[in-house]
């Protein structure tokens, strides 16, 4: 119960930052709209979430990611052929310590399916390796490169652990570069070890199709116990999500040490019409273990607009262990319901 508290509460503030609904508050003296009337909007507010979705389905990335996996009664696991390919890294790849040695890594690695391994091909400065991008592929076409991996020893709520802070990784299918990531400028809380600042960004193409998406991210430490966060994902340049919110440390941690989290509030937009807007006071990280419905729903607000008007407000039912919708009208529906309406896999609940 601790666990299902604690979540909801986390849901209620974040759960549609980055997965998108939310639009900038442009005032306005319209009527409140019934729940009839806007749920449909909603939904069409948000179709730029299914585009984004087709286009990420037309990548090489998402094909390869799509074979390294397989459906079975237990859900997705992982294939054969992926795990062929994951498993025989072990074999050319430093770990030892348990941990991933890059500069002793490096060098191009070719897959050979008559074997089911890797074989180093010759040195070089970088990770490099090649693979076929389906099992049914004729050749090694796809050529992942990770071109630079730094890391820091961080405490992660006791032990410390190897954290990426500076990634460069590529992707290419027929030599046609499909898929990038730059990770760099990451900080930590020395307490927390958490993020404090960051910056990410990612492209992935079709390949056959000019069409494209682009995501950008960004963690700053603005003021030392003020930090802001941005998002923004886009469909062939066209905004599909965009996110900023800051977050704000309290003055004085409950044990004296200046840790603890204060307010949060922020806005995610999608499209041109549709937002949500949200704070939350949330104190110690175990603030919400016994907390009751109504001191949840008390210390986190979220409203739902359209065109910058009010149309709904999330809070979480205790009895149904679950978010629920609710809409000017009084009516209500589960999260997860509009979200599958939306097309969110899976909804959130």
């Amino acid at each position: 119960m601790r666990t299902r508290l604690r979540s909801a509460a986390l849901l209620l503030a974040f759960t549609l930052v980055g997965a998108g609904l939310l639009g900038c508050d442009q005032g306005g003296t319209s009527p409140p709209m019934t729940a009839e009337e806007a749920r449909p909007q909603i939904i069409e507010s948000a179709s730029g979430l299914q585009g984004a979705a087709a286009t990420f389905e037309q990548t090489p990335l998402a094909r390869l990611s799509e074979a390294m996996m397989t459906s079975g009664s237990e859900g997705k696991t992982v294939s054969p052929w992926g795990k062929a390919l994951t498993s025989g890294l072990g074999a050319v790849l430093d770990t030892t310590g348990g941990d991933f040695n890059y500069d002793a890594s490096t060098g191009v690695y070719v897959w050979n399916p008559d074997t089911q391994a890797w074989r180093q091909e010759r040195p070089a400065d970088s990770l490099i390796l090649r693979f076929p991008e389906s099992p049914d592929a004729p050749s090694n076409n796809a050529t992942f490169t990770l071109s630079r991996y730094e890391t820091q020893s961080v405490p992660i709520l006791g032990p410390t652990e190897e954290v990426p802070t500076r990634v460069g990784a590529s992707l290419s299918v027929d030599s046609t570069e499909v898929f990038a990531l730059d990770l760099k400028d990451v900080s930590f809380m020395s307490i927390f070890g958490i993020p404090k600042s960051f910056s990410l960004d990612i492209t992935a193409d079709s390949h056959i199709t000019a069409d494209s998406l682009t995501y950008t991210t960004s963690l700053k430490d603005s003021q030392g116990r003020t930090y802001e966060f941005r998002d923004d994902l886009r469909n062939n340049g066209q905004l599909v999500t965009a996110t900023t919110a800051t977050v704000d440390l309290s003055p004085d941690g409950a044990g004296g040490d200046g840790t603890t989290l204060g307010h949060v509030e922020g806005t995610t937009q999608v499209g041109q019409d549709l937002a949500i807007r949200y704070t939350a006071d949330v104190g110690t990280p175990s603030a919400f273990e016994d907390a009751s419905a109504d001191e949840i729903n008390n210390r986190v607000s979220v409203d739902v607009l359209l065109q910058g008007n009010q149309v709904a407000t999330l809070r979480y039912d205790g009895s149904a262990e679950q978010i629920i919708v609710e809409y000017t009208d009084g009516t209500t529906e589960p999260l997860s319901d509009l979200l599958r309406e939306i097309g969110v896999p899976g909804g959130a609940s």
